[in-house]
């Protein structure tokens, strides 16, 4: 973690050793397109077939059955919706509306080889050294780490802030000048990374009010993912959630694989499922104000201890830095969470 304004570094949190010796996992950086492709190849290989260009219209969750926009119907005993932020599933649920709320902030998202920024001394360290980079400024921060890209590796940036798209316009690729511009007073290393850019992807951010069930009254229909609990980026757990949520219900469903013990399946997931997410959806918003304060006392204060605090500590003022939250956020195990669940419903 880095000071806005010159790069000092504040305090560092490393993970690589924990993750490897406490959490049993190495911690790396994946392309959401290779999630993508090891998903998709795990499922194919378990003979689930994959509908692309299918937007689903409508669900008719007492039978359970879907409809897409070509005028197809599927009919199942249970549809698992993981449709997002957007989510129509969601609404079915709740049986009105619910649209996302914004938070009042956007990010801007870069891509680059990081050969282009080879030859630059002030560079040589964030294009070459494994690790987050993670400035703390004024109601913004950003965060730049590497990638393993298909042919080169690649250098991924994600400066979030505060919003100021036009109203009614959640995504756009825009060109850099903006970016360049809101950040031009930022530790000089990043007005070196843009003056390689031409374009950046930006997006409004958004959360959810909270859910009390997940589940549909037929017991047919229900969700997992950004539809159920839609986290903001700033502990970087969306996808993480979803994974989990997955593995929960999945197990469910192997441990009682019978039509009719959906309803209480289902129940038992949101049980399992619904006081973590809120903790990590929590966790996260806390964490935008601790790493966005203003420029001030308390931000004074705040750096001044994670000075004083480098490493990984118990009760630590930092969560990234907190030994209790880091062990329940990494060393939770989804498939034991489920060994207390008796062998019959």
């Amino acid at each position: 973690m880095m000071r806005w304004k010159d790069g000092q570094i504040l305090v560092e949190c490393p993970l690589k050793v924990p993750a490897e010796n406490d959490y049993m996992s190495p911690y790396w950086h994946v392309h959401r397109a290779d999630l993508h492709r090891g998903l998709l190849e795990a499922a194919t290989n378990l003979g689930c077939k994959i509908r692309l260009n299918s937007r689903v219209v409508n669900i008719d969750p007492s039978l359970p059955e879907l409809s897409t926009q070509d005028g197809k119907i599927y009919s199942a005993d249970l549809i698992v919706a993981s449709d997002g932020l957007h989510s129509m599933a969601r609404e079915v649920i709740l049986g009105r509306a619910g649209a996302p709320i914004p938070t009042g902030q956007m990010a801007y998202r870069v891509v680059l080889p990081a050969k282009k920024l080879e030859g630059i001394p002030e560079l040589e360290e964030i294009i070459s050294v494994p690790r987050n980079n993670h400035w703390l400024g004024p109601n913004a921060t950003i965060l730049s780490y590497l990638l393993e890209g298909k042919e080169e590796k690649l250098l991924n940036l994600v400066f979030t802030c505060d919003a100021n798209m036009p109203d009614g316009t959640n995504q756009r690729i825009q060109s850099s000048a903006e970016l360049r511009d809101r950040f031009k007073d930022w530790d000089t290393r990043i007005g070196m990374i843009l003056d390689h850019v031409d374009t950046a992807l930006e997006w409004r951010l958004y959360t959810h009010e909270g859910l009390d069930n997940w589940v549909h009254k037929s017991g047919k229909l229900c969700l997992i993912g950004d539809a159920a609990h839609a986290m903001t980026p700033y502990l970087a757990q969306g996808a993480a959630m979803g994974i989990e949520d997955a593995a929960i219900l999945g197990a469910l469903l192997e441990k009682f694989p019978t039509k009719d013990s959906l309803p209480e399946e289902l129940s038992m997931n949101c049980n399992l499922r619904q006081k973590r997410t809120a903790k990590v959806a929590k966790a996260s918003i806390d964490s935008r104000y601790f790493t966005q304060m203003p420029d001030g006392d308390l931000q004074k204060l705040r750096d001044e201890y994670l000075l004083t605090h480098p490493g990984i500590w118990q009760g630590h003022m930092n969560i990234r830095s907190r030994q209790e939250f880091l062990d329940e956020l990494f060393g939770y195990d989804a498939y034991k969470a489920l060994d207390h669940i008796s062998a019959v419903l």
